[in-house]
């Protein structure tokens, strides 16, 4: 078969499934109005600000091709295309999709993959990225067993361009949470996380890492093999710089109380949110306070938050 054919099963499927999910209270849907309707997206993981945002596009398209006004206020006069119509507007944005285009190896493929890539954006894809997974296992597998390999070493980057071009679709906001605005210090509460967190690649993946041009993570001892709390790193003479060393990667959309929540359930902060500093990190810049509802942004990623509540690392 045809893999756009296959595509365009998949992307159905997804129609469908939101669909009957909104045709199941639609008559509630229609009393309440535009309210409940935004209220029937709210499990699929996203934030409220984008769900508007979907209501906005639609609005706009809705006035300027068929000249329905507020057409969101009117729901008791929608039919079965004007929901279909948001639902693949809503996918579009919530999960827009980047295909992997495996057995790139296969001189069958190759005549699929051109089509695709030539094909997009079509059901709901923006990118293909052509792989080899065979060829991608063997060099990790390689690199795991710390076997040598003859000659030059010519890591493939299938999946990892594959993996980047899915996140630039959405990209996550990156947030560097910090205990000192000055040195740029790391939160003592996020050490465990860092050197314990069951995520940390392992010594067999790091190689794998390095291999393809990486850099290994700040509390790496590559002396010792394991992770380190940074003053055993200091201890041991590995001098590696601490500023900036945990990230968070939000949402888009995400606020200054979203970085807080995420803070707490990592177990670097307690209690109730007080205030916050944050700023964009550039050199020399002075930190400002920040609000909790404020979005983080470029401008603002480098951020201390302080609460209430001693953690014991606080305490100590």
């Amino acid at each position: 078969t045809n893999p756009i054919d296959d595509l365009s099963w998949i992307r159905r499927e997804l129609v469908e499934w939101v669909y009957n999910n909104l045709m199941a209270k639609w008559e509630t849907i229609v009393r309440k109005g535009r309210s409940k309707l935004a209220g029937m997206f709210s499990g699929y993981g996203q934030r409220e600000a984008m769900v508007e945002t979907v209501f906005l596009a639609l609005e706009k398209f809705l006035e300027e091709k068929y000249h329905r006004d507020k057409a969101l206020d009117h729901i008791d006069t929608w039919d079965e295309c004007d929901v279909h119509r948001l639902v693949s507007l809503f996918l579009g944005v919530r999960f827009p999709m980047a295909l992997c285009l495996n057995k790139f190896d296969l001189p069958a493929a190759k005549k699929f993959t051109k089509e695709i890539q030539l094909s997009l954006p079509i059901h709901g894809a923006h990118v293909g990225t052509p792989l080899s997974a065979r060829a991608e296992m063997k060099f990790v597998k390689e690199q795991m067993c710390g076997s040598k390999v003859e000659g030059e070493i010519s890591p493939p980057f299938g999946i990892w361009q594959c993996l980047t071009s899915a996140m630039m679709l959405q990209e996550p906001v990156l947030v560097f949470p910090v205990s000192d605005m000055v040195t740029l210090a790391p939160m003592s509460g996020l050490n465990k996380a860092a050197v314990e967190d069951p995520s940390l690649p392992s010594s067999g993946m790091l190689r794998c890492i390095q291999a393809a041009g990486g850099t290994l993570p700040s509390c790496w001892n590559d002396i010792e093999k394991t992770y380190c709390m940074p003053s055993k790193l200091r201890e041991r003479g590995v001098g590696k710089s601490m500023r900036l060393r945990d990230a968070l990667l939000m949402k888009p959309g995400s606020t200054v109380e979203d970085v807080f929540l995420t803070l707490k359930r990592l177990g670097a902060l307690s209690g109730e949110f007080v205030r916050a500093e944050a700023c964009s990190g550039k050199e020399g810049e002075k930190p400002k306070p920040v609000p909790k509802a404020q979005a983080i942004s470029q401008k603002i990623c480098v951020i201390k938050i302080m609460s209430n509540k001693r953690t014991a690392w606080q305490q100590s």
